[in-house]
């Protein structure tokens, strides 16, 4: 069943009594020497210590267990600051603090909007299946619709009673009714929805509305916020370029048009060999990578056998024939998000071997005209 609302769900049985006791001697202040006794207490408490209610009231509670357990738990609660005791031979006088009485005013606030919770959650069901019944049936629903009590508490998780007491209330506010007819009605789930059940039940549903609608959206931003920390903890260990990672960054974590990624880590890649063999900003695309990385005179040596520098330039100039040309021409939609990411990975590596590179010669600037493909 669903968790007690009330006294009963408190599980410890310091709780029960330090309740029981502001129960028995009120919200109010207590005066010197007064106070209620051990066995004042024990009484509501009877089925917790496995006696019955008249046993505190006879001789030999005073050398009981029951009472032995009544005084270990005030004790404790005495200890917390919750009540105060007047230790004596014989029964003690026990009372509440004001720390007591405020603690128990917290549990009732919360026993209250738990238990309106729980009757508006009943009573939206409730009408929720009557209007289903009516929307099947709309010229016969006052006649035939019925609700089956032991269902109806079993798929809430309620006792019967309280699906039971929640109709009334519905009854009372005229949200349903009773058939005209000789039958038992609401005891036997014979009720049907009426014109004033229906508005609230669509009331209800629009105040909902916007609050699920906040909801979805505060999700969302979550969602981003989550991606956006994975960036930050993925995009250092995989782009060690901070130019690189600075200018990609942003697009990386777009929910899109991943072309823009492709275009702006090219266009990177691009500038620094053109930096580092000094050529001029004429020299663009395969034509600068044929120039920096020439197996026979390129000044940027990947390595000193030819057929490997032969290889660097061919996957530089590769980069700039078949990634840079077709996204600085055209906007390509086809990009993933992974995509993107592996892409400016292998960009951060050529960068990284440019960085490296034993540059032993350097070119002058070339003045050829812009050279692209």
């Amino acid at each position: 069943m669903t968790a007690q609302v009330g006294p009963a769900s408190l599980p410890q049985l310091e709780d029960r009594v330090l309740f029981e006791l502001v129960a028995l001697t009120g919200d109010r202040p207590m005066g010197v020497g007064e106070g209620v006794s051990e066995a004042d207490l024990a009484v509501p408490l009877a089925k917790e210590l496995d006696i019955s209610p008249d046993f505190p009231s006879s001789s030999d509670f005073h050398h009981s267990e029951a009472r032995m357990t009544i005084l270990a738990a005030v004790e404790a609660l005495e200890d917390e600051g919750v009540i105060e005791a007047h230790k004596v031979f014989g029964p003690w006088t026990i009372r509440p603090t004001r720390n007591g009485r405020r603690k128990v005013a917290q549990w009732r606030d919360e026993w209250e909007r738990r238990q309106q919770a729980l009757d508006q959650k009943v009573q939206r069901r409730i009408l929720e299946k009557l209007e289903k019944q009516r929307r099947s049936n709309p010229s016969r629903y006052t006649l035939i619709s019925h609700l089956d009590w032991d269902e109806l508490s079993a798929e809430l998780d309620v006792e019967r009673d309280v699906c039971l007491a929640n109709a009334h209330r519905l009854l009372d506010q005229r949200r349903i009714a009773e058939p005209d007819t000789d039958q038992l009605g609401i005891a036997v789930g014979q009720v049907y929805i009426t014109e004033a059940g229906i508005q609230a039940l669509n009331v209800g549903r629009a105040a909902e509305r916007p609050l699920r609608e906040a909801q979805e959206a505060w999700v969302e931003v979550a969602r981003l916020r989550r991606r956006l920390q994975i960036a930050e903890r993925t995009l250092p260990s995989l782009i060690q370029d901070k130019e690189l990672r600075r200018r990609c960054e942003d697009l990386l974590v777009a929910e899109g048009h991943y072309d823009r990624v492709i275009r702006e880590a090219c266009v990177i890649l691009e500038n620094r060999v053109r930096q580092a063999v000094g050529a001029s900003s004429n020299m663009v695309g395969t034509a600068l990578m044929e120039t920096a990385f020439s197996p026979k005179h390129g000044p940027v040596r990947l390595s000193d056998v030819e057929q490997e520098q032969l290889g660097a330039m061919q996957f530089y100039r590769g980069v700039m024939a078949f990634f840079r040309n077709a996204a600085g021409h055209k906007v390509i939609e086809t990009y993933s998000q992974e995509d993107a990411l592996r892409f400016v990975a292998w960009i951060d590596l050529l960068l990284t071997m440019v960085r490296d590179a034993d540059n032993k010669h350097t070119l002058g600037t070339v003045s050829t005209g812009h050279v692209d493909v």
